[in-house]
């Protein structure tokens, strides 16, 4: 099922229940009046709703008929939306406003326009500047299928729920972790320790991480420390996450290029005779690899591509002379490699030249399958 479908199906299911809801609103004509839609939009993002939220165009919200969009004089785009809010950043506390996009359905055969509101861990959002009839520090919210007032706020309990989300109080450690690493700023050394050896955030002093040496022959010997990777004196070494004196999770990185790059080892999946490298979006290795190259100034986000194989060529024509390790959901690495059960056992190559033909040719059909995905 493509993203369109998905999208269509629950629309359809939405509208379908005949009512109004915490995480979707329905409109029968796109907003007249700009205050109008910043307000609804604020609310949806600000809602008890763990996925995303849905403001639906073009569906009678007295009796839930279907009324087509195409010829509504208001019809904005992604465009004119992402501009308003933009043309307001500054508006919104810490200029952060919520991340949003429209798409197109058609739902028996009438065209609606769905803004879809994504959810982030960046509640509360509100203006802490006036806008027309919206007030400054404000915070809107919307419970059951009621938004709050223009000239009210949200009940404290709900602003109290919002903040803790934003600083994931309510998270499990490792999940808090990957939340607090994309604070590169907030990581400072600890006391008495060197800089590269030891760090905690400044906030929440119990998370630490720490370096420590890959003594294992394993480590230091597998596929991406001298495989995929240029040969010129690799050196792996484990960044080590703690929760107070709890270790959370070891992840190995890995010093390479005669020391001159440097990155989170990626995971890998078997596909043919080669491996077929990724960063899992949600995981610890990608928060790390994001901190990483924050922290250390690192610019190793990026791999030169070598070789003069078709591969090689076809990679740098695509991508310049440097490629990135792909950053994917759960859902597409199912998709892209098929189950588990299902993929055929191919004896894995031990020529090195070979192996990184097959990590080029692996990325570059990764890249034609998304492509095609995202355009279905």
């Amino acid at each position: 099922m493509t993203k369109k479908d998905t999208l269509l199906a629950e629309i359809d299911a939405l509208v379908g229940r005949r009512s109004e809801g915490t995480y979707w609103d329905f409109k029968r004509c796109h907003h007249k009046n700009k205050a109008d839609l910043i307000h609804d939009v604020l609310c949806l993002a600000n809602a008890k709703h763990s996925g995303r939220r849905f403001l639906i165009f073009g569906v009678d919200d007295s009796d839930y008929s279907l009324c087509e969009i195409s010829n509504d004089p208001h019809r904005k785009t992604q465009a004119d939306i992402a501009g308003l809010f933009r043309d307001i950043a500054s508006w919104f506390f810490q200029s952060r406003f919520p991340d949003f996009h429209v798409s197109e359905v058609t739902l028996d055969g009438t065209l609606l326009d769905v803004l879809i509101i994504e959810d982030t861990p960046h509640k509360p959002y509100y203006l802490v500047e006036k806008y027309e009839k919206l007030h400054a520090h404000h915070i809107y919210t919307r419970v059951c299928d009621t938004n709050t007032p223009v000239n009210d706020a949200a009940q404290p309990h709900e602003i109290e729920r919002m903040w803790r989300e934003r600083f994931g109080l309510d998270l499990y450690p490792l999940e808090r972790m990957k939340l607090y690493l994309n604070e590169t700023d907030s990581w400072v050394p600890s006391n008495g320790a060197k800089e590269d050896l030891i760090k905690h955030h400044r906030a929440f002093p119990e998370f630490s991480i720490r370096v420590t040496e890959a003594e294992e022959i394993m480590a230091r010997n597998e596929e991406w420390t001298c495989g995929e990777i240029r040969r010129d004196n690799n050196h792996a070494k484990y960044y080590e996450i703690r929760y107070h004196q709890t270790s959370l999770a070891r992840v190995r990185y890995v010093s390479f290029d005669d020391h001159k790059k440097s990155m989170v080892a990626p995971t890998w999946e078997p596909r043919g005779a080669g491996r077929f490298y990724f960063y899992e979006a949600d995981s610890i290795s990608h928060a790390l690899q994001k901190w990483h190259a924050a922290c250390d100034q690192d610019h190793s986000a990026t791999l030169s591509i070598r070789g003069n194989s078709d591969s090689s060529k076809q990679a740098r024509s695509r991508w310049g002379h440097n490629l990135a390790i792909p950053i994917v959901s759960k859902e597409e690495i199912g998709e892209f490699l098929g189950h588990r059960n299902e993929r055929e056992h191919v004896e894995p190559s031990p020529d090195e030249d070979e192996k990184y033909e097959l990590f080029l040719c692996n990325l570059l059909d990764f890249d034609d399958w998304r492509r095609q995905r995202e355009t279905t």
